[in-house]
């Protein structure tokens, strides 16, 4: 019995295995800013037309979140991909630590 998904696989662009990205500095960024853009164009209207205060800490979790999903997405490294979700949690707790939020 031949193996066909093998064959099929060869020949249009499916790796064999799986490849780590390079890692690029620009890259790591825009891989953050998106989701903080994404999360709070999406997130802060609704609390606004509620008058409602904007829960910050949870919605520095749904921005580590949705940064680990893209640098998922990305084919990114696991260590990038717990650098990447970490980044807005550990902000937050900086300035929250700080008594900035």
């Amino acid at each position: 019995m031949s193996d066909h998904l093998s064959t099929q696989a060869q020949g249009r662009g499916i790796p064999a295995e799986h490849f780590d990205r390079p890692v690029t500095l620009t890259y790591l960024l825009v891989l953050q800013a998106l989701p903080m853009f994404g999360v709070l164009a999406l997130g802060a209207p609704s609390y606004a037309m509620f008058d409602e205060p904007i829960p910050w800490m949870q919605m520095s979790f749904v921005i580590g979140g949705v940064a680990f999903f893209l640098t998922y997405l990305a084919n990114y490294g696991w260590r990038y991909r717990i650098i990447e979700a970490l980044i807005a949690p550990a902000t937050w707790l900086i300035l929250h630590l700080a008594g900035k939020v």
